[in-house]
């Protein structure tokens, strides 16, 4: 077990959240990271006119938390809920970065869960701001096999930042 797993079991709090519970919504303050054990969260922003855009989907394995909220203590741009039973560990982050600043091994994890969100963050940009609603759809299928099969239509149509009737189209010219 690595030290980063160790800082995690020891410091962290298990939380179960059922399908439709939150972790935390946007504008609050929320200074802790997920880690995801079991599950399926689905990170969210609540557009002007009330309309939902999915951020991200984080299955099993995946690490979360609102870098507004972590650094700075603002409140959080985002929501985050199950969209499935969850099991997650809630870990402040304060604890990581305090304890980062004596151990290597964890400054260097640390660092790694920064350089990978700075990478998600950058690539989701492109996607959005480069790609066809297609070729959005066509990324996600590949980047996240299965995640089509554990969340709704209107889900995905909110992920990739079409309607659903736009999807079914979508999905319909892929299976000619």
């Amino acid at each position: 077990m690595s030290k980063f797993q160790e800082l995690v079991i020891k410091n962290g709090r298990e939380i179960s959240l059922a399908t439709g519970d939150h972790a935390f919504m946007q504008g609050d303050t929320d200074s802790n990271v997920y880690f995801v054990k079991s599950g399926l969260l689905k990170a969210y922003y609540i557009r002007v006119d009330g309309k939902e855009h999915i951020k991200s989907f984080l299955a099993e394995g995946s690490i979360i938390g609102s870098m507004a909220a972590l650094v700075d203590g603002d409140p959080c741009t985002f929501s985050l809920v199950a969209s499935e039973p969850t099991v997650a560990i809630a870990l402040p982050y304060k604890v990581l970065a305090d304890a980062a600043q004596t151990d290597i091994a964890l400054a260097n994890a640390l660092v790694g869960f920064l350089s990978a969100y700075g990478k998600r963050k950058e690539e989701r940009e492109y996607q959005l701001l480069s790609l066809s609603a297609e070729g959005r759809y066509e990324v996600m299928l590949k980047a996240t096999p299965g995640i089509a099969d554990r969340v709704s239509q209107s889900d995905l149509a909110a992920y990739i930042g079409i309607t659903p009737q736009a999807l079914s189209r979508i999905k319909r010219r892929m299976r000619k």
